[in-house]
């Protein structure tokens, strides 16, 4: 008996081998080629309704337990903008009446950049516990972190209706530059971030290093200062075009009282093409290591 099925059992798993063929798929292939950006912008489309619940999951975490919930995304920059005006006008002067609203648009603007970078930077190592859980594409991390800030910064700018108008500023066409300047803004941020997150996941010195760029960034951009006051300065002044942020900045500044960016086109054009060079950089380096870098996780 035994002997008979030593001999039946060969032919029957051939038998079923030829009716149903074993498939083997690739999990968690690497996409090391330029078409990395194209791939990673599909496997988020394909993947949105992940994105999507991670993403109120995350803008959820940040605000639990907090008694005034998600009134903290005006509060916020309302009182960071309180203390940068009272240190930076009331102290030195300025005649400027608008300068409170430069302010806080700056402190709305660059927190969505900042807070986009060091997202993206720690997106790996902040998601060590899922990773090794369970397997799906890991440029959702760093997305999803990057759409989670946008979603906070627009609320931030709701701050703005009293202002208009309590200032009397017009409604015009031009307030649809607010919006763009945030996305804008977290658009630069997660190209940058997404370069160097694999190594901060070998490395967690790279986290704490872009913490200090971004504090730093933030006095080297125009957040306490315009692009005009810039242009003031002559020739030194129009360098500050080389930092990207000055357009976004610049746009929910010119925004909000219904003009136009007024930058050149030359830097608007270098400003977007420098985000999209680090997009589509960063793409390539993150699929390319990613899957190596978790390792060290």
């Amino acid at each position: 008996m035994t002997m008979f099925i030593d001999k039946l059992l060969p032919s029957a798993i051939t038998m079923s081998d030829e009716r149903q063929p074993l498939k083997l798929e690739k999990v968690g292939g690497r996409n090391t080629s330029w078409k990395a950006p194209l791939v990673n912008i599909s496997t988020i489309l394909k993947h949105r309704f992940l994105v999507r619940n991670l993403v109120r999951r995350e803008i959820r975490g940040r605000y639990r337990n907090a008694m005034l919930g998600y009134t903290w995304t005006v509060i916020e920059p309302l009182l960071l903008a309180s203390v940068y005006y009272f240190l930076f006008v009331m102290l030195a002067g300025n005649p400027d009446r608008m300068y409170p609203i430069w302010v806080l648009l700056g402190v709305i603007i660059w927190g969505c950049f900042g807070r986009s970078l060091s997202g993206s930077v720690s997106s790996l190592s902040r998601n060590a516990q899922t990773i090794h859980l369970v397997y799906f594409p890991r440029i959702i991390f760093p997305t999803t972190s990057m759409i989670g800030n946008m979603v906070i910064s627009m609320m931030s700018c709701l701050v703005i209706i009293p202002i208009m108008i309590a200032y009397e500023l017009p409604v015009t066409i031009h307030l649809i530059l607010i919006p763009l300047s945030v996305l804008f803004s977290g658009f630069l941020g997660i190209g940058l971030g997404m370069i160097v997150a694999p190594l901060n996941c070998m490395q967690r010195d790279v986290e704490h290093l872009f913490r200090f760029i971004v504090r730093a960034g933030f006095f080297l951009s125009p957040v306490m200062w315009t692009y005009e006051m810039a242009l003031e300065r002559g020739m030194f002044g129009e360098m500050v075009l080389f930092n990207p942020m000055v357009v976004p900045l610049t746009m929910a500044r010119h925004g909000i009282v219904g003009e136009s960016i007024g930058i050149p086109w030359i830097g608007i054009i270098g400003s977007i093409g420098f985000g999209i060079i680090m997009w589509i950089f960063g793409s390539y380096v993150f699929s390319k290591y990613e899957a190596g870098a978790v390792k060290h996780l």
